[in-house]
This record gives C-alpha cells, sequence and structure tokens, in this order.
C-alpha cells in the first residue's frame, strides 16, 4: 500500500486505497472448496490490532452509529488524505466514539493508528524524566511519526505551560510532515484559544471540523 500522506510533486497520497487480502479479496471470508466459507484470518489480524490499538468500550465502534452528513464528511476526510480532522462537541455526545469508529476504518485500511488521550501523552512525557531508559525526545518521537494519531479530549489536563508546549509541538510536527491528526476536544476553536493557547487553537483551525450536538449519551443510556 502506497505509504499515507507521502508527499508528492503531486501532493498527499490518499489513503483509502486498500491492501486487499488475496484470499478473500477484503470481503472477510475465504472460500474452502466444498466447505462453503470461513471468516477469513485476516479479519482476526484486523480485531487483534484493535484490541491493541483502542479502549475496551470502542472495540465495536463503527462509523454506521453516526448519521450520513457526518459518515460522509468522514468518507471525504479519508479519501482525500487531508492532514487534520478536529471533532467538538459538549461531553457525551459521541466524539471519542467516532475518533475510535474513524481509527476501526484506518486499520481495516491498513494503516497504524496511535489512538491516545491528551492526559496519555503529558504523562508519557513525565514519567520519562524519570526512566532512564525512555527519554522525552523518544516518546514526542511516537506522536511525530505515528501514521495516524488520534489525540482524544484536549484540554483535559492541568494545562500547564509544558502540555501547551507538548501539544503544540506535536502538532506543528506532524502538520509539517503532512502526517494526518484527529483531535477530539469539548471545547471550541475559540475556546481553545482564550483557555489553552492561541497557536495551537490556529493550528486546529485549520483542521477539518465536525461538531457534534445534543444531549449526553450516556446520560440518556
Amino acid at each position: 500500500m502506497t505509504e499515507m500522506m507521502r508527499s508528492t510533486s503531486k501532493g498527499p497520497t490518499p489513503w483509502s486505497a486498500r491492501n486487499e487480502c488475496t484470499r478473500c479479496a477484503g470481503s472477510g471470508w475465504e472460500s474452502v472448496g466444498d466447505r462453503g466459507v470461513r471468516r477469513c484470518s485476516c479479519r482476526n489480524i484486523v480485531q487483534s490490532q484493535i484490541h491493541v490499538t483502542l479502549p475496551p468500550r470502542y472495540w465495536d465502534a463503527t462509523l454506521s452509529a453516526f448519521p450520513k452528513p457526518s459518515i460522509e464528511i468522514v468518507e471525504k476526510w479519508l479519501e482525500q488524505g487531508t492532514e487534520g480532522l478536529l471533532l467538538t462537541g459538549p461531553v457525551g455526545t459521541g466524539k471519542t466514539y467516532l475518533a475510535a469508529a474513524i481509527a476501526r476504518a484506518a486499520i481495516e485500511a491498513d494503516i497504524p493508528v496511535l489512538f491516545r488521550r491528551a492526559s496519555e501523552l503529558y504523562a508519557e512525557i513525565r514519567d520519562s524524566f524519570n526512566n532512564t531508559g525512555t527519554t522525552e525526545r523518544d516518546v514526542m518521537w511516537r506522536y511525530f511519526n505515528s501514521r495516524l494519531l488520534i489525540l482524544d479530549d484536549l484540554g483535559s489536563g492541568s494545562l500547564s505551560d509544558h502540555e501547551r508546549r507538548s501539544t503544540l509541538d506535536v502538532l506543528d510536527e506532524r502538520w509539517s510532515q503532512l502526517r494526518p491528526t484527529i483531535v477530539t476536544t469539548n471545547w471550541s476553536v475559540q475556546e481553545i484559544g482564550e483557555r489553552l493557547d492561541e497557536r495551537i487553537a490556529s493550528r486546529l483551525a485549520s483542521y477539518r471540523l465536525i461538531a457534534l450536538t445534543g444531549r449526553d449519551r450516556r446520560v440518556r443510556k
């Protein structure tokens, strides 16, 4: 599969094209002759990757759970290979679920995904200060270079100067390297500028926006 977002003279390469399995041609089922069909082993690999990448609550997340307009925006984003997607909305409106559903679509397209809460990024950096085997540079390298980064719940940390700088470093590096990033947050871009950092808000303002609305789904359930 062509490397996602690789810079060429023709611009970023879309990553919707899939590596179809030679056994099942992407259907998920392979023929076993007179015995009919069986689930292809490639689907087991996909499920294993989903389990490793996502929290258990989101293992079954799918795009089909969302309204058609949202699905169309996501599919267009996937097709064009745009570097940024911003999911905003009040608590409980499904931002993390949607991000997990996109992660599933990426994994099914043979795209490695790094799915982390923003607070996990900051915790990993803090832990590196007391870990002789891992440096802050090591931590940041993973966030800089993952094929697709999903940074969940931006704005949930202590909002220290170090957290602001780390967030900006990740977003800027990925933007300069044309690596796609998905960010979820309870805040609007304007609120991010006021509460977090104007430079971070400016970078996120260039992302494709999906604003989720409605009451808290968890409370309704």
